[in-house]
């Protein structure tokens, strides 16, 4: 039967092989249906396309009449066409895309360029010259038929290819169908022969079943034997497995009994290992104690227990009884039983009965130290066997337990030392402290110290001798041998070594040298005086003292490269500016010479003006006599004015980026522009082969940023540290072209910090720099249906409001003219009275303001009061309704002027201080007010005048 079913399947198995050869040849010929055909049809379309545009361009050539130029314009949207039913084909034949991408694709290209310019001579009426390039036309096509040439080999080829794929796939059809009939043939002679076999097979079975059956009874009775005899072994194995596990519990143990540091860890560890290894349920030891009980020797003491409820045990008794006395009476173990009570009966109150061992633990004199109890609740039955494990074991934890309680006591010992050591240690350190404490002067010290005795032996060297000259190595060495050692390294400790040796001789009384050497491949600059110490007792000696003048040295290069700079920054433009002074002098030029030479000398000039005035703005800044009129500016607009002043003079365009209309700060308006002109302008200098600097503009959580980005050289890493200090400039081969002093980034430090901002900068080398300002922003003032107090004095603007409390008007303070300008240009609800000091924070005054108000076509009439501490000046006019208040003055007469004021707001007339009115009128037509009347009332001129004219 299995051959049948084998049979069958082989003949499934050539049906479906000869199915997928089938198909196999089936999708072969497909190939060249699908796929040869239609790209040799292509490609042929390919070239007719280009020959329609060739011919179609030819006559319109000839005759210039567009309608010729349809065959062109179809045969290039079919051109298109067929290039994207080839592209389908490139990943399936490479052959084909190798050719079509770098050679048939530029040829097509190139002559679709050569038709296009050949339309664009024509049009433009140069036929002569489209002719004369007819035959680079015809050149690029014979190209092309050549590549066409190769195409068409390439798609034989690949016909060729699917040709030989389809015979080979029908080789291989035939062949699985002659293997399959093959197999088909052998597996039929096979079941015959298997038939035939099977018979004879039968036939001996019958004879031989008779002999089977005695054989098996036989093997029945030795079966019944061999299941005895597993039983036996099965428990022989069982004793065997329950005496290895004993044997692993007492190796563990056993391992357990070293290794431990203090006497707690080492029974924490012991008794578990102990109690599994014996089977036991629970376990204390119990050790004898001297007592510190008046009237007691010793007292016993429980220091370890695991089994037992937690209230089972006392920890200390002052007396033994029953068994545990006789434990240490006798030396001997104890075994005793009892009913058990209470907790310790457990949970399920199943334990009745205890058997307790009570098993002496004896020291190296075999004297009774203290006992082992070990508790069995499971079985009151004492065996032999057990009696002897547990002997054993208990001898091992007892000699175990010995030697821990004697590396406690050693380790009691070694505290009570190590305590009687630190005592002697702190007495130690008592009496050495005096010496400790000038040494730790002598090491604070920042200047090298080292002294030897009237011989020249070196007594002592502080840390920064050591760091120097090492001399913490040669102590109790000559000193003048050391300094001839460090002669020949440093030429210049010659004389100095000189020096020393003549002091110490007693030739010289005083020793004050300076001298130079190199330490870390860095030059040093030093200064070493001496002084003679305990000049008339035994002990005299001399002390040295190095002293560190590097830095001076450095301030002194820096100065001296500061007045290089200087000299070089100053007489540069100054050159330029006596140069072309002298040319316009002694010669006769045209116009637009002079005037560009002109140009020059201004350029030049104002460089030398920036430049004075940095130099001034940096020592103003640091010797704390730079005044700020601080203001609300609009960051925003300051950036915009001082981009577009660098637009026109530089190759970069300054882009900037921004999200609000408006970022006002609190500051100097001529400062900021000191800082965004400084920033932008080292961004321009140090990205010479960039055109672009980036300003970005944003508020966030009450700060406004500025970030100047610029895509440049980039700043070193080891130029970090000293960015902004002055006249640093970093010096390298990329920028020793770039002028400038230094002292740009120190002074916009300066300001920045000046307004209680921060700077910073991110850098990265080739890829440029960024340098961020941080500000606090500023909310303008509303001066909506408001009193305005102009003053920078908070307590007199806060005495003021207070006392114009009772108009019940809301009342608000500004600090400088340009905020209340600006205010004034925002407000859309009328201001109520404006109280105006002169001297404000901002760098305008309250006259300026005044003025602003007076041109305002709104609210030029809202009543003013005047309040300063100056003369009123011989020119000065009011507009609108004012008064002016001289301080000091009374709350009660400003508040008496203001009531005035204000019940007269509707009055169209001028208040002055009392002066001289013919003056006054010159003063106020020169200012382009006509006057109506003029009063005198007692210490004021009241002017009336005409209303100004006004769109509003």
């Amino acid at each position: 039967m299995l051959y049948v079913i084998l049979i069958v399947v082989l003949l499934a198995f050539v049906s479906v092989s000869n199915y997928i050869a089938s198909r196999n040849m089936e999708s072969e010929s497909n190939a060249i249906v699908k796929d040869s055909i239609p790209i040799a049809t292509t490609t042929n379309s390919l070239l007719t396309d280009l020959i329609n545009q060739e011919t179609a361009i030819r006559g319109f050539e000839l005759t210039t009449i567009e309608q010729y130029l349809e065959p062109y314009t179809a045969g290039r949207k079919q051109l298109e066409e067929d290039l994207d039913k080839i592209r389908k084909y490139d990943k399936k034949y490479p052959t084909l895309q190798l050719i079509m991408d770098t050679q048939a694709i530029p040829a097509i290209t190139n002559l679709q360029k050569f038709y296009d310019s050949q339309l664009e001579l024509v049009r433009a009426g140069k036929t002569d010259e489209a002719k004369a390039r007819l035959a680079s036309g015809k050149t690029m096509m014979d190209r092309y038929r050549i590549i066409h040439t190769s195409i068409e080999k390439a798609i034989e080829q690949i016909t060729a290819d699917a040709y030989t794929a389809s015979l080979k796939a029908g080789q291989t059809s035939r062949m699985i169908t002659m293997v399959g009939g093959i197999i088909a043939l052998i597996a039929g002679g096979l079941s015959i022969f298997i038939s035939f076999r099977a018979n004879q097979a039968e036939e001996e079975l019958r004879k031989s079943e008779e002999t089977y059956r005695y054989m098996a009874e036989s093997l029945e009775t030795q079966n019944e034997e061999i299941i005895a005899q597993q039983e036996e072994q099965q428990v022989t194995l069982a004793k065997l497995s329950e005496r290895e596990r004993d044997l692993e519990l007492i190796s563990s143990y056993q391992e357990k009994l070293t290794g431990y540091v203090e006497l707690k860890d080492f029974l924490k560890h012991t008794l578990p290992a102990l109690l599994n290894s014996l089977a036991q349920d629970a376990a204390l030891v119990v050790i004898e104690r001297p007592s510190s009980t008046e009237g007691s020797s010793l007292s016993y003491e429980v220091i370890h227990s695991i089994g037992y409820p937690k209230n089972h045990i006392s920890q200390h008794q002052q007396e033994l009884f029953g068994p545990a006395k006789r434990v240490f009476d006798e030396g001997t173990p104890i075994y005793h039983m009892r009913d058990v009570l209470g907790h310790e009966q457990g949970i399920h109150g199943g334990m009745l009965q205890a058997c307790d061992q009570y098993i002496p633990l004896f020291d190296d004199k075999q004297k009774v130290i203290g006992f082992l109890l070990l508790t069995s609740y499971q079985s009151s039955l004492l065996h032999e066997n057990n009696q002897r494990l547990t002997k054993g074991l208990v001898r091992q934890f007892g000699l175990a337990f010995y030697s821990q309680v004697m590396n406690d006591e050693r380790l009691r010992q070694a505290a009570n030392l190590a305590k009687l050591n630190d005592q002697l240690i702190a007495e130690k350190q008592l009496i050495e402290g005096q010496r400790d404490l000038i040494q730790n002067i002598l090491e604070s010290a920042h200047e090298g110290m080292m002294m030897c005795d009237s011989h020249g032996t070196i007594l002592f060297s502080n840390h920064r001798m050591n760091r120097y000259f090492n001399l913490h190595e040669r102590i109790g060495e000559n000193l003048i041998a050391c300094c001839q050692d460090i002669s020949t390294e440093t030429a210049s400790f010659i004389g100095v070594a000189t020096s020393i040796e003549a002091l110490i001789e007693g030739s010289n009384s005083h020793l004050t040298q300076r001298f130079s050497f190199v330490f870390e491949d860095q030059p040093q600059y030093a200064e070493l005086y001496a002084t003679v110490v305990s000049a008339d007792t035994e002990q005299k000696g001399y002390l040295f003292v190095f002293r560190d003048r590097t830095e001076e040295e450095r301030v002194d290069e820096m100065k001296n490269e500061f007045i290089s700079i200087v000299s070089h920054e100053l007489r540069t433009p100054l050159a330029s500016v006596l140069g072309f002074i002298e040319i316009l002098l002694h010669r006769e030029l045209s116009k637009d010479k002079q005037k560009k030479y002109m140009e020059t000398i201004y350029k030049e000039a104002h460089r030398l003006s920036n430049l004075i005035n940095d130099f001034l703005d940096l020592q103003r800044m640091e010797s704390g006599r730079q005044l700020y009129h601080f203001s609300p500016i609009n960051v925003i607009s300051t950036a915009q004015e001082i981009a577009e002043q660098w637009q026109d003079k530089q190759n970069h365009r300054i882009i900037i980026h921004q999200q609000d209309e408006e970022l006002w700060v609190r500051a100097d308006a001529d400062r900021m522009r000191q800082v965004f002109h400084n920033l932008i302008s080292n961004a321009i200098k140090y990205s010479p082969g960039s055109d672009r600097i980036d300003i970005h503009l944003s508020a966030d959580q009450g700060k406004i940023n500025v970030t100047i980005q610029d895509y440049g050289l980039g700043i070193p890493e080891e130029a970090h540290a000293q960015m902004f200090s002055k006249f640093f400039r970093v010096d390298n081969s990329d920028r020793r072209q770039i002028g400038g002093t230094g002292l740009g980034l120190a002074i916009v430090k300066e300001i920045v910090e000046g307004h209680h901002g921060q700077i910073s900068y991110t850098s990265e080398m080739g890829k440029g720099t960024t340098f961020r300002v941080v500000l606090d922003q500023y909310q303008l003032s509303t001066l909506d249906n408001k009193i305005v107090i102009f003053e920078d004095d908070d307590d007199l603007a806060k005495l003021i409001q207070v006392a114009l409390n009772k108009f019940n008007l809301p009342s608000i303070q500004i600090r400088s003219a340009e905020e209340g300008i600006i205010a004034l240009s925002r407000c859309t609800g009328e201001p109520v009275l404006f109280i105006v000091d002169i001297h404000l924070e901002g760098a305008k005054t309250g006259w300026d303001f005044i003025a602003d108000l007076s041109h305002h076509p709104v609210y030029y009439q809202t009543p003013v009061i005047v309040s300063t501490a100056l003369d009123q000046p011989h020119d000065y006019h009011e507009k609108d309704i004012q008064k002016y208040l001289k301080k000091p003055f009374s709350m009660e007469r400003l508040v008496q002027v203001a009531k005035h004021l204000l019940e007269t707001k509707q009055s169209n007339a001028y208040v002055f201080h009392t002066q001289d009115k013919d003056s006054l009128s010159t003063t106020l037509q020169r200012k382009g007010i006509d006057i109506i009347e003029m009063k005198s009332n007692m210490d004021m001129i009241e002017v009336e005048i005409k209303k100004p004219q006004s769109d509003a």
